[in-house]
């Protein structure tokens, strides 16, 4: 069953973003046993719905970059996905291939994709968080849906209080704003771009804690500054390359005299 939290020896969180994006296609199952395979606590991944309404795991709202094909995922068919080649291999995965690839492995991060001005917004609907919700059940492990859309993230808040939440916002936004808002919305995960959370500092992270709160940001590839966000406290880190997260995590593990992970 979809777990209430991330377990405390999971912490800090290497979060695989798009699964092992660094060296397998993004947003496929391959990626995703890689990053299983190089520890990630969670895989990261984006789910959109196909003109015949169901989850599948892609970035764009459109399948061009990724593809040998044209046109806009949710006006394609499943069978239209799936026909399609990938540039660097694999195929779209459906979110139920994903959880069952998935169960009991890893914990997940769920990005819902329901952007404001993409042709798919369907606010206050939010037919893809609905559709998400429903292929959960059964799923064994720790789950976060996050979103940059705050009415996606209250929306689920709303459906499922069970499942934690987490608000994403990019390198122009104040992550002390974003804070300030999912507070008081009750999301327990803040979720700034990686710049403006260095910037920010310890004493931001310090603060998201005392209010109860996870802090978690994205995307490091660079073993440094990784290990830099994990001396702040930051509590997850999203990145392409779980191989190098996890090396730094253990490092920073073993500083601290907590040994590895079992």
């Amino acid at each position: 069953m979809v777990a209430l939290h991330f377990l405390a020896e999971d912490f800090p969180l290497v979060v695989a973003h798009r699964g092992a994006s660094a060296t397998f296609p993004e947003n496929t199952l391959e990626a995703f046993d890689a990053a299983v395979a190089a520890g990630a606590g969670a895989v990261e991944f984006d789910v959109r719905l196909s003109a015949d309404g169901v989850p599948v795991i892609v970035h764009d709202p459109d399948v061009s970059r990724v593809s040998n094909g044209t046109g806009f995922v949710h006006e394609l068919t499943l069978g239209e996905l799936r026909a399609l080649e990938l540039a660097h291999g694999g195929l779209i995965p459906t979110l139920r291939e994903v959880l069952d690839l998935l169960s009991g492995r890893t914990g997940l991060d769920i990005e819902i994709k329901n952007i404001p001005g993409e042709p798919a917004f369907d606010s206050p609907k939010e037919a893809v968080l609905e559709a998400c919700l429903r292929e959960l059940e059964g799923f064994d492990g720790p789950v976060l849906v996050s979103s940059f859309n705050w009415l996606t993230i209250e929306r689920c808040r709303e459906l499922a209080p069970e499942v934690q939440t987490g608000f994403l916002t990019i390198g122009m936004v104040d992550p002390r704003a974003a804070f300030v808002y999912a507070r008081d919305a009750g999301h327990p995960w803040v979720l700034p771009n990686a710049v403006p959370l260095l910037d920010a500092g310890d004493s931001f992270v310090r603060e998201v804690h005392d209010a109860g709160m996870l802090v978690g940001t994205w995307v490091v590839d660079e073993r440094e500054l990784f290990a830099q966000l994990l001396a702040m406290g930051v509590d997850a880190v999203a990145t392409n390359d779980p191989e190098v997260g996890v090396a730094a995590r253990e490092e920073f593990r073993a500083v601290r005299g907590e040994g590895s992970a079992s």
